[in-house]
């Protein structure tokens, strides 16, 4: 029963394959008359549109052969003129080396001319600041004139030749002792006598000192003022100084340190500086 069946199965299973073989073998002419009929189909539309299609492929092989040609020559013109096709011949090393060492100096020659520049500006600053002082200390800088005693109606005695050195001492002696006033008139006595004496700059300087004691600030401001009419005074720097205490005492903090520029900038060695840039750092 088995070998029958098995026998059977065997018969219908090559049936089946003889079958398939037929309907590819018929199936693959249809493919090929297919293809074929739309070629032949193709070739119609475009024989009732004008189009020759032997003439196209030609074509392509002409533009084909353009493109070659030219770059033919192109190739052509660079190995003939390699320095046209580079822009030009190339650097040696060596050349580079002088170019660059050229470069490195012109710059350096730059920065060089900036550093006078710079210096050159702040000189002009310098002596811009400088005259500007000068212009307002001579604007606010009177005519000297011998000073009058503090107390009118007294008159200012006059000092011998020979006792200008002793009334100057004595004249110090009664300011150490707090008696402003009477130091005040022998140091007028003194300018009155002889504003020309070496040490009438210094008794200039003192009535400045004694006005300041008296808290006469305005007075002492101007007495200040005038020791600078006295060429190579060595009580400027301390003038100055005592300049920027007076505006301070009178709350004009903004002129106070208008002076202590002029103190900074006329005297930067003088010990009044630091002094005075301690003082001011508290306001």
């Amino acid at each position: 029963m088995n070998i029958k069946f098995s026998a059977f199965i065997l018969v219908l299973l090559a049936f089946f394959m003889f079958n398939c073989a037929g309907t590819r073998k018929k199936e693959e002419p249809a493919k090929v008359n297919q293809a074929a009929n739309q070629d032949q189909d193709l070739t119609d539309i475009e024989a009732l549109l004008g189009i020759d299609t032997n003439a196209k492929k030609p074509a392509k092989k002409s533009t084909k052969k353009k493109k070659d040609e030219k770059l033919n020559l192109l190739n052509e013109n660079e190995v003939a003129n390699p320095d046209q096709a580079t822009g030009g011949p190339g650097l040696t090393s060596r050349e580079k080396r002088e170019y660059e060492r050229k470069i490195k100096s012109l710059q350096q020659q730059l920065k060089d001319k900036d550093q006078i520049i710079r210096q050159l500006k702040d000189q002009l600053n310098q002596q811009s600041l400088e005259i500007t002082q000068l212009k307002s200390r001579k604007e606010t800088t009177t005519t000297y004139q011998p000073p009058k005693t503090s107390v009118p109606g007294t008159p200012v005695s006059m000092v011998a030749s020979g006792e200008y050195e002793q009334t100057y001492q004595k004249a110090r002696e009664s300011f150490e002792a707090r008696d402003y006033q009477t130091a005040l008139s022998l140091f007028q006595s003194l300018i009155a006598s002889n504003p020309n004496h070496p040490l009438a700059d210094n008794a200039q300087y003192w009535i400045g000192e004694c006005h300041y004691a008296l808290r006469q600030y305005d007075a002492a401001i101007m007495d200040f003022q005038k020791v600078f009419t006295f060429p190579n005074s060595n009580k400027m720097a301390d003038a100055q100084f005592k300049l920027v205490l007076c505006y301070l005492r009178k709350g004009e903090v903004e002129k106070a340190r208008e002076e202590f520029q002029r103190l900074r900038a006329e005297f930067p060695d003088s010990p009044y500086v630091s002094r005075a840039e301690a003082i001011l750092a508290k306001y």
